[in-house]
C-alpha cells in the first residue's frame, strides 16, 4: 500500500508514520510511505505519474490550504482516500466536499487511526492483481500496470517500475480477472490501462514512452472508447 504524509512539521509526521508502521505490522500489510513538507511537492509527485492510495493532509487551523489540497486532488481525479489531520475539528464538516475518509483531531491516538485505517483498507485487495512470480505471489497495484502483452502461452504484464511480470494464463481471462473500467482490450494481444495513455493516434503513447498497438479495423471504436474514459474521470 502507498502511502503519503503531507504536513509542515517534522514531529507530526514522524508521529503518524510510526502509528502507521504499528498499523501494518499488526496487519501484516507491506506499505510504503513518503513524507512532504510541502503540498505543492506533494502534487509534483503526483502528477509526474506516483500514485497513494492514503494521502494524509495536515490541515493547519489558520488557513484551510489542506481542504483546498484536497480539492485540487479531486479536480485531478484522485480516486484514493484522503484522511486530514488537525490540532482541532474546525474544518472537520469541510471534508465531507472532498469525500474524505477521516479527520483526525491531535494528539493523535492508536485508537482513532486503526478505526479510519479500518475503513480506507476496506477493499483494498479490490486494487491489486495477484500474480505469482518466482515462487512467490505478489499483489501489484493496478494504477502500476502499464499494459498487458499476449506472447504464445503466457502473458506479460508491463509494470511503473519497468519490471516485467510473467503469467501463464489467457489475455481474456485477465481481462475478465481485472474487470476494473481502467483497462480496455485495445488489440488483440494487449490490455492498455487507459491512465497511463498520453497520446492517442494510430496506436497508443504511454507515458513511459512505450507504444501498445491498436487494432486497426475497430481503431475508431477504441479511440472513441479511451476519450470517453477521458472525459468520464477528469
Amino acid at each position: 500500500m502507498q502511502i503519503a504524509i503531507c504536513d509542515e512539521s517534522n514531529e507530526g509526521k514522524g508521529i503518524l508514520e510510526e502509528f502507521l508502521k504499528k498499523y501494518f505490522a499488526e496487519k501484516s500489510m507491506s506499505f510504503d510511505i513518503m513524507t512532504f513538507l510541502r503540498t505543492a511537492d506533494l502534487m509534483y509527485e503526483i502528477e509526474d505519474g506516483k500514485y497513494f492510495d492514503i494521502i494524509f493532509i495536515e490541515n493547519p487551523t489558520h488557513d484551510p490550504s489542506g481542504i483546498n489540497t484536497a480539492k485540487l486532488l479531486r479536480n485531478s481525479s484522485y480516486s484514493g482516500q484522503i484522511v486530514f489531520s488537525a490540532e482541532t475539528d474546525e474544518y472537520a464538516l469541510d471534508g465531507y466536499d472532498v469525500n474524505a475518509c477521516g479527520y483526525i483531531v491531535r494528539p493523535l491516538k492508536m485508537a482513532k487511526l486503526s478505526e479510519i485505517m479500518d475503513r480506507a483498507t476496506h477493499n483494498y485487495s479490490d486494487n491489486f492483481y495477484c500474480i505469482r512470480h518466482r515462487g512467490d505471489v505478489i499483489a501489484l497495484p493496478l494504477n502500476d500496470i502499464f499494459f498487458i502483452e499476449s506472447n504464445n502461452t503466457k502473458c506479460i504484464i508491463h509494470s511503473k517500475s519497468g519490471n516485467k511480470y510473467t503469467v501463464y494464463s489467457q489475455l481474456r481471462k485477465i481481462a475478465d480477472e481485472l474487470n476494473d473500467s481502467r483497462f480496455l482490450r485495445c488489440h488483440q494481444s494487449y490490455i492498455v490501462n487507459m491512465n497511463h495513455i498520453c497520446k492517442a493516434d494510430k496506436c497508443f503513447e504511454m507515458t513511459n514512452g512505450e507504444k501498445v498497438l491498436i487494432r486497426q479495423r475497430s481503431l475508431k471504436e477504441i479511440r472513441r472508447i479511451y476519450l470517453e474514459y477521458i472525459e468520464k474521470t477528469r
